[in-house]
């Protein structure tokens, strides 16, 4: 067992040492190797990889670190977990002398470089523990520990961070192995997890277009943006050095502009934060990537004497569970940039903000994203595994939630981003019903409400920690949403989320307790912002009036008002969580027409408007490019074209699939794919005149009916075709 083994460490200095442990065997039946590094291990048994898993263990909060040093202050008390991988290792073993090889890498446990948070390294030595299991020729068990026996080596990889990038000198490779002896570090409270959420690996390959060159260097275009590495073939004389760079945009000139990416940002020793490979050569031909650290980019600049083979496209591998077309050009950009943009945000067990500038997991992202990820993606694991980071960073004095998980620094607000701790275990639990998780997770909920409590004024959420930030909506348009209220009309809908899921595991004192909570929250809002004369809340700017309606409050005007806002000016000047409530709340009423509009405009501040630029992800300002290319957050609204315009139901593991698809009059035709239970359910459908023709396919096993106008038919296994009139 892993607990058994030791931490061993070579010398602090060692940016990616190899730690190397020897041992002999005879006959073996099996074997099953359970081991973690810190930061990310690579690991190889008589000189063949364990796994092609990369960036591994994922990202947690390791252990207890000073937290006197950060951008926003923060006292609070944590949990903390370490998670391990198991591999079966039977088949690499050899009956006699064997070699476990193991790499370790800076990653978050080690990552001194960035500050714009603060100084947030958990540890100044790299460690790796395991425990090699195995079954001799006489069924005899065994196990092989990590106990201060081993002996380390320096490697190529001289420099590595996850923000900075890489440094290899390929020297190294030419010279007499020189070995140390390790040392045995202490144990530190934490707890031993066996990593079941799915690890990243090169998901594929994509050819670059050569677009400029400016004497050696040379800048080349992917063609869309990813995450991942340039995979190069070098040469040159010794001695010789290459470098590649990266960003999201280029100049007018061909040359990078890295500040959306990160190269804007400078740290407390004045070292812009570029996402910069570096090797230095050996005369030999090799063929070249980095090995522990990604990049995120849509070009990339090469100078040296090097050959680029490939782009390498790096990130956590989950499937496809949905698919989605249909006959607007901006809609099928939305859903296509919107997986493109999540998919290269899911790195280290985390979907974080942005892939290359801050890689975090903030909270406020995380939750708005979370159903469109578990919709579009086969993603169960994933969460499972967030959601317990997002536990883990609570506050085990007083409930508070942080703006990051694992917590790494950040801004943010009490409720758009602490409401986590109810919005993504909710989300999980509409998707795969899990009620082991909703139990685990109702303490932990409890908690948090009880300090939101605390956080306000004359019935508002109007603060959080002293020194913090207490956002509202982010990243809105012109004039700005009062914070006080998006905080408490989230926290109303969130106690209804809460009452909801204590409600499913049959804690009707709890739920009603929340519901409780919750009426007197709504009143509050409505003394404070509701005007009588007009309907609506916060005089309706930037999708007030869709706030208050998600917290059950508002009558006809409010709805009418917000219908005329958005008529008017068919554009989004909402923040990343109003423009999903939006969205949300229009569906909800029935506004078909309305959301189609918006989400097909092409104005300024639309998504449209990014397609007509060219972009192939989600910025994180609809309006502006100043700021990063590849948030997510905006996007999330995609989770609703299949399950809107196709009918798609959310939960994931059912074989009862009711199909209640919507038909907006601009829009011709759609079609589209739903997994449940393992079987997919194919929709296809066009408008003739009056009527909308519909193909379903049906797979052995589901029960599917479509239900439109009230009326549901019932369908049979295979092709089906049924017309629907409007």
């Amino acid at each position: 067992m892993i607990e058994h083994a030791k931490w061993i460490a070579a010398t602090e200095a060692e940016q990616a040492p190899c730690i190397e442990k020897k041992f002999s065997l005879g006959k073996v039946r099996s074997a099953i190797l359970d081991i973690t590094g810190l930061g990310y291990f690579l690991a190889e048994i008589n000189g063949k990889a364990v796994t092609d898993d990369l960036f591994n263990p994922v990202f947690s909060d390791y252990r207890e670190r000073p937290l006197n040093n950060l951008l926003y202050p923060i006292t609070d008390k944590m949990t903390h977990r370490v998670y391990f991988c198991r591999y079966d290792v039977t088949n690499l073993l050899e009956c006699g002398d064997n070699i476990l090889s193991v790499r370790l890498g800076n990653g978050w446990y080690r990552q001194t470089k960035r500050t714009a948070e603060g100084h947030l390294e958990f540890g100044n030595k790299l460690v790796a523990r395991f425990s090699l299991r195995y079954v001799d020729g006489q069924g005899n068990r065994h196990e092989v520990l990590s106990d201060g026996s081993e002996v380390w080596r320096q490697t190529e990889v001289t420099d590595n961070n996850l923000f900075y990038g890489e440094t290899q000198d390929l020297r190294i490779l030419d010279k007499t192995l020189e070995y140390g002896n390790v040392t045995v570090e202490g144990n530190f409270e934490t707890t031993f997890t066996l990593q079941t959420c799915p690890a990243e690996r090169v998901v594929r390959t994509v050819v670059p277009k050569l677009v400029a060159q400016h004497g050696s260097k040379r800048v080349y275009d992917v063609g869309e943006t990813v995450s991942g590495w340039v995979r190069l073939r070098t040469c040159g004389v010794e001695g010789d050095v290459v470098t590649v760079n990266h960003s999201e945009c280029i100049t007018r000139d061909g040359e990078l502009d890295v500040n959306s990416a990160g190269g804007d940002i400078v740290n407390d020793r004045g070292e812009r934060q570029l996402q910069l490979v570096k090797y230095v050569l050996d005369g030999q031909e090799r063929e070249l990537y980095p090995k522990f650290c990604k990049q995120a980019f849509r070009y990339f600049e090469v100078d040296g004497n090097a050959e680029v083979v490939c782009v390498d496209v790096v990130h956590t591998d989950l499937s496809h569970r949905t698919t989605f077309n249909c006959g607007n050009a901006v809609l099928n950009w939305l859903y296509t940039a919107y997986q493109r943009t999540q998919l290269i945000n899911m790195h280290d067990g985390i979907p974080s903000d942005c892939p290359h500038r801050e890689r975090l997991g903030y909270t406020g992202d995380g939750q708005i994203t979370a159903s469109a990820t578990m919709t579009l993606f086969s993603s169960e694991a994933f969460y499972r595994k967030w959601i317990r980071d997002i536990c883990d960073c609570q506050n085990i004095h007083n409930g508070h939630v942080q703006h990051t998980a694992p917590f790494y620094g950040g801004g943010g607000g009490p409720v758009g981003w602490g409401g986590a701790i109810v919005q993504v275990p909710y989300a999980f639990y509409m998707h795969y019903g899990d009620k082991s998780l909703v139990r685990e997770v109702l303490p932990h909920i409890t908690k948090w409400v009880d300090y939101i409590t605390t956080r306000t004024d004359n019935g508002l959420v109007c603060r959080e920690e002293n020194g913090g930030w207490c956002l509202g909506d982010w990243a809105t348009l012109d004039v700005v949403i009062p914070q006080e209220f998006v905080n408490t009309t989230l926290f109303v809908s969130m106690l209804d989320k809460a009452a909801y899921l204590a409600t499913e595991v049959e804690q009707p004192e709890l739920a009603n307790s929340f519901a409780e909570l919750r009426k007197k929250y709504q009143k509050s809002v409505t003394c404070a912002f509701y005007d009588d004369k007009t309907g609506s809340f916060a005089g309706g700017v930037q999708g007030a009036d869709a706030f208050a309606l998600a917290a059950g409050l508002g009558d006809e005007r409010t709805l009418t008002n917000l219908v005329n806002k958005y008529t008017a000016d068919c554009r989004f000047d909402t923040g990343f969580i109003g423009t999903y409530v939006l969205v949300e709340q229009l569906i909800a009423h029935d506004q078909i027409d309305l959301t189609y509009d918006l989400l097909t405009s092409v104005k300024k501040g639309s998504f449209g408007y990014l397609k007509k630029r060219g972009e192939t992800t989600i910025w994180e300002y609809l309006d502006t490019k100043w700021c990063s290319h590849a948030h997510p957050m905006f996007g999330a609204v995609a989770e609703f074209l299949p399950k809107v315009l196709l009918g798609f139901p959310e939960k994931e593991y059912t074989t009862n699939v009711v199909l209640r698809p919507v038909f907006p009059r601009k829009l011709r035709h759609a079609d589209g794919s739903a997994m449940y239970d393992g079987k997919v359910v194919q929709v296809e459908w066009k408008r003739q005149k009056n009527n909308i023709r519909m193909q379903i396919f049906v797979t052995d096993g589901l029960n599917v009916s479509v239900v439109y106008n009230g009326k549901s038919t019932s369908l049979q296994v295979g092709k089906n075709e049924i017309t629907l009139t409007e």
